[in-house]
């Protein structure tokens, strides 16, 4: 091993958790057992449920740790593992199989300990063994609050065309990147004939890299691909949509499941109708898509690709969910950003009027014309399927969200509904925003189901009144929910095993024995199923807030400024208590 090699592997190994514990010389002593070894961008590490064999020390590259994701069971990239970490050591301490499948996010440089020469590392030096058992609880620790292992650093900007002025997004990005670290910009004049070992020096001294893919030169454009952990395609809203120019970018597996994020370039003001929509139809997969319009947007942008933004998830409840728009108002007050949004039956609806951007006196406006001025529930009918025909609900989403899809939302967005033909609650990322809100909001008795391609969707609060879980599957950092369920009870004030005939029912309701009306049974028993499963969402929120609302009936549309209000001062006064 000549002079230079050593060096630098004595210092890869210095910067680790596991092997920085070791005095130098036992550092030294090590070398011998550890074996080079190296793997291409795509190619797996470890499977799920192999043995312990060795531990590794990531030299160069980027290797992605895949787990089930907590909302649909669907394989995820879960973190990522950065140069100088180790991986694979909880196997070795634990004697389990491997927990997660590891593979390489980008071609990689490795160094492997052989199971063998680990255990005699932990015979003749115990402070190893107690520095890795620390750095697995961190890990254990990490896991648990839904955290990556380590924040993606590398990102590759590809313009679609010409009508993309990349080096000026690139530093209107790396501007926004700063904020969160030390940021270097790679463009073709830098970065173009240099060698692997540059790129591992660039990112040993920066926390971000941004590579862009400008020139016009395929070789170079390669080089950004190759390097990057996410990949930024950039295209002109002028532009008209065509397939990607880039075949590693097509799917999530021709990207080798490396995130994918397109970046739909254009002037202030509403999103284009329709835009989003036909350059997903592009891709075999689709990406995660960003209508980037100025510098509030760029920050977003920033916060999500670095996992520091924050996402806020608005629960179901009938018309307490008027606390929602208070809470908003509170979080806009604080200064607090909502760059992800999503909820529930009447918190899916409020969350779109928020992804719509409408301001604090419009979000109060649309929501007061649809509830307390518009009636949605009057529409009484024969109740052979619901109570109510649907159609003035409907009429009402209509008239306040238009023809808007979910892909033209300033916001990431998403609502749920419970699916009754597969048993499952269905996550609406696109279409018709109104129509998938008619389905999260579908209350079972109260409103009829949504019948769409062979699917009856029902409210999502029968199966997900409270999904953080889908915030935290988008990689979210920090999760606000709010929760106006959790404390809800429907009781009665005295015995009775049936209902008296019509006299006798009225004579008992003049004198103050009242049945709890069809409409609360409806509404409390579509909200009840969930709560189970909604105690464990809760756990998952980094801020959980619960207005009061003990005053406010399910479907008490008159207490609309009560809710608002409610919501905002608790809201304040949480944030200030927890200061």
């Amino acid at each position: 091993m000549d002079l230079a090699l050593r060096t630098v592997l004595i210092e890869t190994l210095e910067r680790t958790a596991l092997f920085g514990a070791l005095d130098p010389a036992t550092r030294v002593a090590l070398l011998p057992y550890l074996e080079p070894c190296s793997l291409a961008g795509g190619d797996t590490l470890f499977v799920r449920g192999a043995s312990a064999d060795a531990v590794y020390v990531l030299r160069s590259g980027s290797l992605g740790v895949f787990g089930m994701a907590q909302s649909d069971g669907r394989e995820r990239l879960l973190g990522v593992i950065a140069p100088g970490e180790t991986v694979g050591e909880l196997g070795l301490l634990t004697d389990q199989a491997r927990a997660y499948a590891v593979r390489a996010l980008r071609d990689c440089t490795l160094l492997r300990l052989p199971r063998a020469s680990f255990e005699r590392l932990q015979d003749s030096h115990p402070k190893a063994l107690l520095a890795a058992s620390r750095r697995v609880l961190e890990r254990l620790l990490a896991n648990d609050m839904g955290d990556p292992l380590a924040r993606s650093r590398g990102f590759a900007l590809l313009p679609f065309d010409d009508a993309v002025d990349a080096r000026s997004v690139a530093e209107d990005l790396a501007r926004a990147l700063r904020l969160h670290g030390v940021t270097l910009v790679i463009d073709a004049a830098t970065g173009r004939n240099r060698d692997a070992d540059w790129f591992s020096a660039r990112e040993r001294e920066h926390e971000f890299l941004l590579y862009v893919a400008n020139g016009g030169d395929p070789a170079w454009r390669a080089t950004c691909i190759r390097q990057c952990d996410q990949l930024l395609l950039a295209a002109s809203t002028a532009s008209a949509p065509a397939a990607w120019p880039d075949a590693g970018c097509h799917s999530g597996d021709d990207a080798l499941h490396r995130p994918r994020h397109l970046l739909l370039l254009g002037a202030g003001g509403t999103p284009t109708h329709g835009r989003a929509t036909r350059w997903l139809a592009q891709f075999h997969e689709a990406p995660q898509w960003h209508h980037l319009r100025g510098a509030s947007d760029c920050a977003r942008l920033a916060r999500l690709l670095t996992r520091r933004a924050q996402g806020v998830v608005l629960s179901g409840g009938g018309a307490r969910g008027f606390a929602h728009i208070g809470v908003i108002r509170a979080l806009r007050a604080l200064g607090r950003p909502i760059d992800s949004i999503g909820g529930t039956s009447i918190g899916a609806i409020v969350a779109a009027g928020v992804a719509c951007e409408w301001d604090d006196a419009e979000l109060l406006a649309q929501m007061r014309k649809a509830f307390v001025d518009g009636h949605p529930l009057r529409d009484m009918t024969v109740p052979l399927i619901a109570l109510t025909r649907g159609a003035r609900s409907t009429r009402l989403l209509r008239a306040a969200f238009g023809n808007r899809a979910i892909e033209d939302l300033a916001l990431p967005y998403y609502c749920v509904s419970s699916n009754l033909s597969r048993g499952s609650a269905d996550v609406h990322t696109r279409g018709p925003l109104w129509l998938w809100l008619r389905a999260s909001a579908a209350i079972p008795g109260v409103l009829p189901p949504l019948l769409h391609r062979g699917m009856v969707h029902v409210d999502g609060a029968v199966m997900n009144n409270l999904p953080v879980d889908v915030m935290r599957d988008r990689d979210i950092d920090t999760v606000v929910a709010v929760d106006i369920s959790g404390d809800d009870t429907l009781s009665a004030g005295f015995d009775a095993i049936a209902l008296p005939r019509l006299p006798r029912l009225t004579w008992r309701w003049l004198r103050g024995h009242r049945w709890p009306s069809l409409f609360a049974i409806l509404v409390r028993a579509a909200m009840v199923q969930s709560e189970t499963a909604s105690a464990q969402r809760r756990s998952l929120a980094t801020h959980l807030l619960t207005p009061p609302h003990a005053d406010i009936g399910l479907l008490d549309w008159r207490g609309f400024t009560r809710a608002v209000e409610a919501g905002y001062r608790y809201t304040m006064e949480y944030f200030d208590k927890s200061r």
